[in-house]
């Protein structure tokens, strides 16, 4: 974007400041317009950034769209994260001691523990101890023993247990976060298609005031000679001169409207590094004026239980349910079994049955008398619950009504594209007919001067409903929840 534009120059019958009058006042007026031209913004050799090359810059680079990758990138490490609780975990323990020259004990172990999915875990040890003193709960063979067991979750955490929840609610949390990208990224997609088509069209206008400045400030010359040849009134260069400022200054204001929305447009387009990237004074959006006047029909709004704000409150409504199954699953008691298979070696195991030698059995119950904590706990949750449930009634409803609005809303600005189209031709023809009366000495250049303003008017009218046609395009894709999709296929 560094190429500098070459000016150009309007095609300007300088002869006919020959025959002007020498005042001063005169030529600095013809002198300034001049000069303004020398300013315009149109370069011979300007380059045009596409939209759709926009979009692709935004959606590779624009730090939003990097957030919300991360977001999901969270989402997946939070289910990594929450596997570790089924991580088989390995340990071992040493104890010794020794006191007035006497082993007191000496007590070694190593095993692992290994959770599963279901209510049951597994684990596996070898301890090795001796002593004078040891325990003789402690009392082992000389070389080790060898323990291989499980403990099974009969009541409460047979369905389902804090680790389980851990991983389902991670793994919702991952398809939400999938949905909160899209949800930023749709709502980017949105900003950057305004801030873009608000550019073209300031672009667009500007070009249509620096036209009507070219004709206004020839006709203002030609008045002048025609004036100084005793052919037309005073009055008519007075009228001709104040249309001239009156453009001018309309073009100025467009000008600076056009430099602001080339900024702004500037903080959407990023490096691969990350850096901002100026768009130069020798860049231009793409021209509006090709553009597929595409209706969505009524068939779009079967999208809406599609969108990433239902999709994604539908996951949080699967976390607190899946917290309302835990919170059930503490009003059981807590019952559970464990049996312990003892060897001196592995080889031990297949000469005994299970319940034939060499085994511990154990279990335990416990519940809480009144269950209040668990009581109180699982009715917050529903509670919680059912308030996702009435903001996915309101959320849904909300975004049909809004969808069936820029629907309608780009239908009229489909018809307005029509009518607009049509006006302009009408504004032209009038303005040339109003011409070919000053010509024969049946008009003003009043007349004249407001049939110019009023084709001008028309035609700024035409670019504000094709760039309002191509916003409202980006916000019926934003209601449908389907802009984000734009964004990732421009990646």
């Amino acid at each position: 974007m560094g190429i500098k534009p070459k000016l150009i120059l309007p095609k300007i019958n300088i002869n006919l400041l020959n025959g002007l009058s020498p005042s001063r006042h005169v030529r600095n007026i013809v002198l300034i317009a001049i000069l303004f031209f020398s300013n315009r913004m149109v370069a011979q050799q300007e380059k045009i950034l596409e939209y759709n090359t926009f979009v692709q810059w935004v959606a590779t680079n624009h730090p939003l769209a990097r957030q919300a990758a991360l977001t999901a990138q969270i989402g997946s490490a939070s289910v990594t994260a929450a596997r570790g609780f089924f991580d088989p975990i390995a340990y071992a323990t040493v104890n010794h001691k020794t006191y007035n020259e006497l082993n007191y004990y000496q007590r070694e172990m190593a095993g692992v523990d290994i959770p599963t999915y279901g209510g049951v875990s597994f684990h596996g040890s070898f301890e090795r101890n001796s002593g004078q003193y040891l325990n003789p709960e402690k009392t082992v063979p000389t070389g080790g023993l060898a323990t291989v067991g499980a403990r099974l979750n009969i009541l409460q955490g047979l369905m389902i247990d804090q680790r389980r929840l851990a991983l389902w609610q991670a793994k919702a949390f991952e398809r939400q976060s999938i949905e909160e990208q899209r949800i930023a990224l749709n709502n980017l997609y949105q900003d950057a298609a305004n801030v873009y088509w608000e550019w073209a069209l300031s672009v667009e206008n500007y070009r249509v005031l620096e036209q009507g400045l070219a004709v206004s400030m020839q006709r203002f010359v030609g008045i002048r000679s025609s004036f100084l040849q005793g052919e037309l009134p005073a009055i008519d260069t007075v009228e001709a001169y104040g249309q001239l400022q009156n453009i001018s200054n309309q073009l100025k204001d467009q000008e600076a409207r056009m430099y602001s929305l080339r900024q702004l447009a500037s903080t959407f387009t990023w490096s691969d590094e990350g850096a901002p990237m100026d768009i130069d004074g020798a860049t231009f959006p793409q021209p509006m004026r090709n553009i597929d006047p595409q209706l969505f029909t009524e068939e779009l709004l079967a999208s809406i239980p599609d969108h990433p704000l239902l999709k994604s409150l539908d996951q949080e409504r699967e976390i607190l349910d899946l917290e309302r199954r835990w919170k059930t699953e503490q009003l059981k008691p807590t019952l559970f079994v464990q049996y312990n298979f003892l060897g001196a070696s592995v080889g031990e195991f297949e000469q005994h049955g299970f319940f034939e030698n060499n085994y511990t059995l154990g279990g335990g119950f416990s519940i809480p008398l009144f269950l209040r904590r668990e009581r109180g706990n699982l009715r917050i949750t529903k509670a919680k619950l059912e308030q996702v449930e009435l903001d996915i009634a309101n959320t849904k409803a909300q975004l049909t009504a809004n969808l069936r609005g820029e629907i309608n809303q780009l239908r009229i600005n489909t018809e307005q594209l029509t009518i607009n189209a049509e006006n302009v031709r009408a504004l032209e023809r009038l303005l040339s007919g109003e011409v070919q009366r000053f010509d024969i000495g049946e008009s003003s250049i009043f007349l004249i001067n407001n049939r110019e303003n009023a084709l001008l008017q028309g035609q700024i009218t035409q670019n504000r409903v094709r760039a309002q046609w191509l916003i409202t395009r980006a916000k019926v894709l934003n209601a449908a929840g389907k802009a984000w999709e734009e964004l990732i296929e421009a990646d």
